[in-house]
């Protein structure tokens, strides 16, 4: 079961970002199939150089972002379709993560001295020294490097804990954020494009930060997910869209009409549920000939199915 949540707020951290691109500014926005595989990469490739795990997440988020520069760029100047901007942007990263991890996959770095050491004695310090530095240790003799990362993959709650309190954080900065006056105003921006640029303001503006921010989320949770799982590979972010998508709706399902924290919680909610229903699937499914490759294609189903019947239920309505 732990393991089942430790996955579930992972993907809640990539769901937050579809969150915001394709709910809050109404943007749709293909990037994160692309920026969680480089937001992977350059995590592991930071702690391969020996940096902390830290500052190798925060690079990963900034990684991201730059990819919904380059959308929101696209898109504002060159007047190019969100969805279509989003395709190019994600091919390109495709290549990017392959040139920055010089391979189309790399594990995070590991040691091995043949015995068991306590951390204070291999480091001098505490667990938290140096947290966002250059954390490197060269072993006598060896030329090994030590390499910090958050995850032990124990299940003993002490991963989840950690990954709990990132998501936690996370969904209430961005809570806080969409109550601030700028926060109104980007909501607003998703809702009626028109009505902002009448109030004097650059909508472009609000574009640039709902992709940026849309994609951070997702780096970072692309990043957590490489050490987790410890590796980065260019195929890890193939679905992650419509994935952090039918999180979103199983959020929505959820909660109904009532916008909690204005829907921060649709994502994290949906994105555990979701890991559940795919565990089960996976557990019990071959009684029904279910397989766990069918599970996209199931993902993808479900998204479709609810979209249609959403609109299935508003012509009639009209009518």
């Amino acid at each position: 079961m732990i393991p089942i949540l430790e996955q579930g707020l992972l993907l809640a951290l990539a769901a937050m970002g579809v969150y915001i691109s394709f709910r809050l500014v109404d943007l749709p926005d293909l990037t994160p199939d692309g920026s969680y595989v480089l937001g992977g990469a350059v995590a592991v490739v930071l702690l391969h150089s020996g940096h902390g795990w830290g500052l190798s997440v925060l690079a990963a988020a900034l990684a991201a972002g730059a990819a919904g520069v380059v959308v929101a760029f696209l898109t504002t100047r060159f007047k190019i379709n969100s969805l279509l901007a989003s395709i190019l942007v994600m091919t390109a990263l495709y290549s990017l993560s392959i040139r920055v991890m010089n391979a189309p996959n790399l594990p995070v770095p590991k040691f091995d001295t043949g015995k068991i050491f306590a951390y204070e004695q291999l480091t001098g310090g505490t667990p938290l020294d140096d947290l966002l530095g250059n954390f490197q240790v060269s072993f006598e003799g060896t030329g090994l490097k030590a390499v910090r990362i958050p995850f032990n993959n124990r299940a003993d709650g002490k991963d989840l804990a950690l990954i709990a309190l990132i998501v936690a954080v996370s969904a209430i900065a961005l809570w806080i954020f969409l109550k601030t006056e700028f926060g109104m105003m980007l909501r607003g921006y998703g809702k009626n494009r028109f009505a902002v640029k009448v109030l004097g303001v650059n909508p472009d503006l609000y574009a640039y930060v709902g992709l940026i921010l849309a994609n951070v989320f997702v780096g970072i949770s692309g990043a957590l997910f490489s050490m987790y799982s410890g590796f980065a590979d260019v195929n890890m972010g193939i679905g992650t869209v419509v994935v952090c998508l039918a999180s979103v709706i199983l959020g929505e399902i959820i909660f109904g009409k009532r916008q909690p924290m204005y829907g921060v919680l649709f994502p994290i909610v949906g994105a555990v549920l979701y890991q559940f229903l795919l565990s089960l699937a996976m557990k019990y499914g071959y009684k029904i000939g279910f397989k766990p490759s069918d599970m996209k294609l199931v993902t993808a189903i479900f998204v479709v199915s609810v979209i249609a019947a959403r609109r299935f239920k508003k012509s009639e309505v009209m009518v």
